[in-house]
């Protein structure tokens, strides 16, 4: 989250993390004589909950989309697990895997201690009730990202001492009831609008709530929760004036506005602090986007008002009258960022894979001739939780006026303008469940691009692996000027039994035994 004090009592108390991600050694607990008094102590571990939170996997977050077909990483980068575990080749001795998931348990061990021990605490009970339900919502968004990457994970509720660490892996839908369990305790206790900037609200946990049960087919549930949040009214989408306001969310400093529910946040005082620009974007070649997110973007006539073909005559002519957050999101030849043109076959670009580079959350402010690249990463903004409803309300059979109001609100301020004023932007009209279906994906892939959600949804819709999988083939990037796609490697996702779950990492399994934690299918 936002730098918000890191202390010394956060360094000494949640940074012990041992292989073993379920030991809890006796020296990493304070004396209640020292800590756990009053409500300093308590705002005080949760801070540390917070920071352990977003430093232990902050990487994967940035990185997520590489799982996905809208990115491939670049050179170096292709070593590493992000696009071994594409090519189906991934070992569950794979270090990174091991690291991950020690990762996330190292941040639920963190919310556990806290749980355990904040109601020695003697502070007002609101602020308790509070504090408790933001570390039940960060126990759950761990445990989320466990079940979307492992399926049914061991289930630690408490902190464990050492002769208590042999749990197996949770019964079939216990991973699930347990995060929906901890985000019903939080909701109630939960402000609406954030006490501080970065902090957790009834907002965000209830669209982690939504998330988990659209993944989980349970739609008119996730429709019904979506709505609560839309029915809050204190979110909406970012629009401006001059008809930039995607722009202005994904490419400035706009933090902290309405349509952002939940985000890690960073000072923009020290370039040296970002990650987008370092690692996602031009400079870095870890991301590198795809023909096939490229393709998604739609091609718009705004003077007939027609959806029309894309002109593939040259490098240049195949971006011209798109949908405009391509040209937020990707860049490509012809695209102007920081005063310089792009293209595909030399400079920044030439070093991607695909000849594409990221430039959504990369900013074009300058202090002092030094490019200030810092925005904050969302986690959560108000386009989704429109999107979760209308995709919800499709697959549920509801389908009405209400779905097409959330899909043309976000489409229309991509264009620039208003929902109604449907001659400036291709409208979404009523139609069949499967036309609204398409459409509806198609509009969180591009809307959504590089927030770390697209292999979740490939995922769910059960389209990634298999024969004519979106991640099994060859990947290809820009259009060159030899008249030729540029190649940027293959993939090899042929097994849905094996491809839609990450192997449990081996260390673990020798740790607690194959009988209490076996492999998922298809990984020696």
């Amino acid at each position: 989250m936002k730098k918000i004090l890191t202390i010394i009592f956060t360094i000494i108390f949640f940074t012990s993390c041992k292989k073993d991600f379920l030991n809890v050694a006796p020296g990493d607990r304070l004396s209640n004589t020292t800590f756990w008094r009053n409500a300093d102590d308590a705002v005080q571990a949760t801070t540390g909950v917070y920071s352990s939170w977003s430093s232990s996997h902050i990487y994967q977050q940035y990185f997520a989309d590489d799982w996905s077909d809208d990115a491939i990483p670049s050179g170096f980068w292709q070593g590493f697990y992000y696009f071994t575990w594409g090519k189906g080749n991934i070992s569950p001795s794979n270090g990174d895997i091991s690291g991950y998931w020690s990762a996330l348990y190292s941040v639920i061990r963190t919310s556990n201690v806290f749980l355990a021990n904040v109601d020695k605490c003697v502070m007002d009970d609101n602020l308790k009730a509070r504090l408790k339900g933001e570390v039940q919502f960060v126990r759950a968004y761990e445990y989320y990202l466990l079940y979307n990457n492992w399926g049914e994970v061991p289930l630690v509720d408490k902190p464990l001492s050492p002769g208590e660490v042999n749990i197996g892996r949770g019964a079939s839908g216990s991973t699930v009831a347990f995060i929906l369990a901890d985000l019903n305790a939080a909701i109630p206790n939960l402000p609406t609008v954030a006490s501080q900037a970065g902090r957790i609200t009834k907002g965000a946990a209830l669209t982690l709530k939504a998330r988990i049960l659209l993944a989980t087919g349970q739609y008119a549930e996730a429709a019904a929760t979506a709505k609560m949040v839309m029915d809050q009214g204190n979110y909406e989408l970012l629009r401006t004036t001059a008809g930039d306001g995607y722009k202005q969310l994904t490419n400035t400093k706009q933090a902290n506005n309405k349509e952002e529910i939940l985000a890690w946040q960073f000072d923009g005082s020290n370039v040296n602090n970002d990650f987008i620009s370092n690692v996602n974007g031009l400079s870095g070649s870890l991301v590198s986007p795809t023909k096939a997110l490229v393709d998604a973007y739609d091609g718009y006539n705004k003077t007939t008002d027609m959806v029309v073909p894309v002109n593939e005559t040259t490098t240049t002519s195949r971006f011209a009258n798109r949908d405009p957050r391509l040209d937020f999101t990707v860049g490509h030849t012809g695209s102007v960022v920081k005063g310089i043109t792009l293209n595909s076959e030399s400079g920044e670009l030439a070093a991607h894979a695909t000849g594409y580079g990221v430039i959504k959350f990369i900013t074009n402010e300058v202090i002092n001739n030094t490019p200030k690249y810092s925005t904050d990463y969302m986690l959560m903004r108000y386009a989704e939780v429109l999107l979760i409803y209308a995709e919800a309300k499709i697959e549920a059979g509801q389908i009405d006026q209400s779905v097409i109001n959330a899909i043309n609100d976000v489409r229309s301020r991509a264009y620039g303008t208003a929902p109604t004023d449907i001659t400036h932007y291709p409208e979404v009209i009523l139609g069949t469940q499967a036309a609204l279906r398409n459409i509806v994906r198609n509009e969180r892939r591009v809307e959504l691009a590089f927030e770390g959600l697209r292999w979740f949804d490939i995922k769910r819709w059960g389209i990634a692996a298999g024969t004519n999988g979106t991640m099994n083939g060859t990947v290809l990037g820009a259009y060159l000027s030899s008249g030729t796609y540029k190649v940027a490697g293959a993939r090899q996702m042929d097994n849905p039994n094996r491809d839609y779950l990450r192997p449990i990492p081996q260390d673990q399994i020798n740790l607690m035994g194959k009988n209490l934690l076996p492999q998922n299918p298809g990984y020696n």
